[in-house]
C-alpha cells in the first residue's frame, strides 16, 4: 500500500472511531425516563398568587370537608417535572438520539371522590409552562439550547403558554394501605397551543406518607395538535413526529 493509500486508511480509520465515539457518547449520557419523586414526608406549598397565570390555568376547586388518606383534593408541589422527549436523526451521526426538554414550572390539582375502597378521580388539571423548557441531552458539536429557542416557536410558545392536560372522571384501581408502585391509566383532554384531543398517561403511583408520586407518559403526534417538526428526508436532521410527553408529579393534601 503506498503512502497515500496508507493516509487514507488512517484518515478513514479516525473517522470510524470517531463516529463509534460519538454514539458511545450518546448512548451513555441519553436521559433516563422521569421517575417517581423519592418518597420523603414533605409539608404543603405555600398557594400561589391568584393573580399569578399559571396557575391560574388551573385553578383548584375548594377541597372538600372530608378528606381521608386517599379521598380529597392533591394539589401539585415543587419538585413536580414535566417535559418531551423526541426521537432525532441527524444526517451526520449515524446513531439515533433523544432530544430531551424538562421544566418543573407547573400547576395543577386532582380530586379524589368515592371512598377508600373504592376512590374515584372526579376531576384534574395539570398545567406545563413550555416557555421554560430546557434542553438535558447532550450532543457532541451541538448547542442543544438552539433547540430550546426553535421548540418555542413551534410550540407557540408566546401566544400559548401552557399545555394543559384534564383528566377524565374515571374510577381508580388503588389501594390506600399499600406503600408498593401501582400502576393507573389516566385518559383526559390535552391541549397544546390551543388545540385539544384525547391523550392517555399511563402511571406508576405510589401512596405514602400523606404523599402522591406520579410517574409516567403518553404519545402524542405532533402534527394532528398543528407543531411541525422536521421531517424531510435528506434533512439536517429529521424528527419522529409522535413525542412521549413525562412527567414525575408529587402532590399533597392542603
Amino acid at each position: 500500500m503506498g503512502l497515500v493509500g496508507k493516509l487514507l486508511a488512517a484518515v478513514a480509520l479516525v473517522a470510524i472511531v470517531g463516529t463509534v465515539g460519538t454514539i458511545t457518547y450518546i448512548n451513555h449520557t441519553r436521559p433516563q425516563a422521569l421517575g417517581l419523586a423519592s418518597p420523603t414526608p414533605r409539608i404543603p406549598a405555600p398557594s400561589p398568587s391568584p393573580e399569578d397565570p399559571l396557575a391560574a390555568a388551573c385553578r383548584p376547586p375548594s377541597a372538600p370537608q372530608v378528606s381521608t388518606a386517599v379521598i380529597g383534593l392533591w394539589l401539585l408541589q415543587p419538585g413536580s417535572v414535566a417535559g418531551y422527549r423526541a426521537h432525532e436523526k441527524f444526517a451526520e451521526i449515524t446513531s439515533p438520539h433523544d432530544a430531551v426538554a424538562r421544566t418543573d414550572h407547573l400547576s395543577g390539582w386532582l380530586l379524589i371522590g368515592g371512598s377508600d375502597g373504592a376512590p374515584a378521580l372526579e376531576g384534574g388539571c395539570v398545567a406545563v409552562d413550555v416557555r421554560t423548557l430546557v434542553s438535558v441531552d447532550t450532543l457532541p458539536g451541538f448547542d442543544v439550547s438552539d433547540r430550546d429557542k426553535i421548540a418555542r416557536d413551534f410550540l407557540s410558545a408566546y401566544s400559548h403558554p401552557f399545555v394543559i392536560f384534564k383528566p377524565y372522571v374515571t374510577p381508580l384501581k388503588l389501594s390506600p394501605s399499600s406503600s408498593s408502585v401501582q400502576r393507573v391509566t389516566l385518559a383526559g383532554d390535552l391541549e397544546i397551543q390551543g388545540v385539544t384531543f384525547p391523550a392517555t398517561f399511563r402511571l406508576d403511583v405510589r401512596l405514602t406518607s400523606g404523599t402522591v408520586t406520579a410517574a409516567g407518559q403518553a404519545t402524542v403526534n405532533a402534527p394532528k395538535y398543528g407543531v411541525e417538526v422536521p421531517r424531510e428526508a435528506g434533512g439536517f436532521v429529521r424528527v419522529n413526529p409522535d413525542i412521549i410527553l413525562e412527567v414525575s408529579l408529587i402532590l399533597l393534601q392542603p
